[in-house]
């Protein structure tokens, strides 16, 4: 086994946006830094849609002006009913008004690529196709060992003085010490592919995500989202004693592709879907997700943190995972520099300050996720809110809910926490339910945004050309989970 000669400031497991964006901080801070990524990029992955509050990272990144020319706008969420017969729109515009009121759906083979190739510019090593295979976090002197293996099989010892575990829902620190431990009432499978040939109506033309409530035994979600000129991504997220009925229904019907089946058998029972991929195809591998909802009790240590998804992942409901993982990489970045520079006692109140906000910003995101899949409480497709009315205070109901979509979870999360605690006081939601009723209702599936404002800035050539059909229908295993 060879052995690296150089100790590393930092190595970081993972390229995703998380393990990036901690990079290139660290990086820019003088810090020596080595990232290894099992996969080779471009590469397919879930979680696409992204909210307004990530824009000053990608500023501060530098990578505005390059997502600019290669994804959509997003000026909003719509969510509608199972039925496609009720909805509501959430404008970014009514709580926000400078240019991060138009969000981004992403391609992620491209998003994730753009931003490993900007922590390469900015100083980090970046090593693809290389896989962790052991880590060391009790020397004596707190100095961390890694172990990677290459495509040949070759393996190397790496030395560093702190680790960082961005390996997203491969989970790579917590699965090893036992620590993952599962959110048992978000026990849902996710399944994810594009379409081309797909109906550009009800807000798609202007950009804005499609989220569908599924019924009550199926207890999930549709969404549809526009990531290129004609390219809809369609994910569906289902309660996973449902899919196991289902599994045994198409089975014992002789069909061995039962994950595709049972996938377009949502698609075509969903009204909304069925009406706009009624003359579409699938263009690209299924992707299933299973066992994704976790998290740890302890996500950081003397010489290891976890970031992101690989310490914790709730639900893909709200686009939240992008942003927590990316400003969570940010905060600690900035946390570990003082306590280098500063010593071990400012560090540690740094560090402190630093998950305080950041396990504020999981735990307020964790309440609205149970809120949306709880039955009994509020539903954002039967409140639909308006632009010109007189409650867009900051202060109101509806401008909080603006907020939660738009992804402020790290600043306000005690004065939302609070918010959201109100309406699952029966007699509050009550008021809150009667209050949106008593308005006009904007159900008009636009937030004055129209096709070219939202596409107009996409260059053509950078959307990935269609596999083609035998290669669209092979599977993409992820997570722990053997069956879905």
């Amino acid at each position: 086994m060879k052995a690296s000669e150089k100790v590393y400031d930092f190595i970081i497991i993972g390229c995703g946006p998380t393990g990036s964006t901690a990079a290139t901080y660290l990086a820019r801070l003088g810090y020596s830094v080595m990232v290894f990524e099992r996969t080779k990029f471009p590469r397919q992955h879930e979680g696409e849609s992204l909210l307004p509050f990530c824009y000053p990272l990608f500023k501060e990144l530098g990578v505005y002006d390059e997502m600019k020319t290669k994804f959509v706008k997003k000026p909003g969420v719509r969510f509608l009913n199972y039925t496609d017969t009720q909805s509501a729109t959430y404008c970014f515009q009514n709580i926000i008004t400078d240019e991060s009121k138009l969000s981004f759906h992403v391609l992620r083979s491209e998003f994730d690529l753009m931003l490993m190739n900007n922590a390469i510019k900015n100083g980090a090593a970046v090593m693809q196709e290389t896989k962790v295979e052991s880590v060391n976090l009790k020397r004596e002197d707190k100095l961390v060992d890694v172990v990677t293996t290459d495509t040949e099989g070759n393996k190397t010892e790496w030395c560093a003085r702190f680790l960082i575990d961005a390996s997203g829902q491969d989970t790579f620190l917590a699965k090893r010490s036992g620590a993952k431990n599962a959110y048992k009432e978000l026990d849902r499978t996710a399944f994810l592919t594009h379409w081309e040939g797909g109906e550009y109506t009800d807000g798609l033309q202007v950009g804005l995500l499609q989220l569908v409530y599924l019924n009550d035994k199926k207890s999930g979600w549709f969404g549809v989202q526009p990531v290129g000129k004609d390219r809809l991504s369609v994910g569906l997220v289902v309660n996973r004693q449902y899919i196991k009925e289902q599994k045994k229904i198409l089975t014992d019907k002789g069909i061995k592709d039962w994950q595709m089946a049972f996938y377009k058998q949502e698609v075509e029972e969903c009204a909304f879907t069925r009406r706009i991929l009624a003359n579409a195809q699938i263009i690209q591998p299924l992707l299933i997700v299973s066992d994704y909802s976790y998290y740890t009790e302890k996500p950081w240590g003397d010489n290891y943190a976890l970031l992101g998804d690989a310490g914790k992942f709730l639900d893909p409901i709200f686009a939240s995972g992008v942003y927590l993982g990316m400003n969570s990489a940010k905060m600690f970045a900035e946390a570990i520099h003082v306590k280098i520079t500063e010593g071990e006692e400012a560090g540690a109140v740094q560090l402190e300050h630093a998950y305080k906000h950041i396990n504020g910003a999981y735990e307020l995101v964790e309440k609205f996720v149970n809120i949306f899949y709880d039955p009994n409480s509020f539903n954002l497709a039967d409140a639909p809110p308006d632009a010109e009315s007189k409650y867009k205070n900051y202060e109101t109901a509806f401008s909080l809910v603006h907020y939660l979509l738009a992804g402020d979870f790290f600043n306000n999360y005690d004065k939302y926490s609070g918010f959201l605690d109100m309406l699952r006081n029966p007699d509050q939601f009550q008021r809150w339910r009667a209050l949106s009723r008593s308005r006009p209702s904007l159900n008009t599936p636009t937030c004055d945004s129209d096709f070219n404002e939202i596409f107009g800035d996409i260059l053509d050539e950078l959307v990935p050309a269609a596999p083609g059909k035998e290669e669209a229908h092979k599977l993409v295993l992820k997570g722990k989970g053997q069956e879905a």
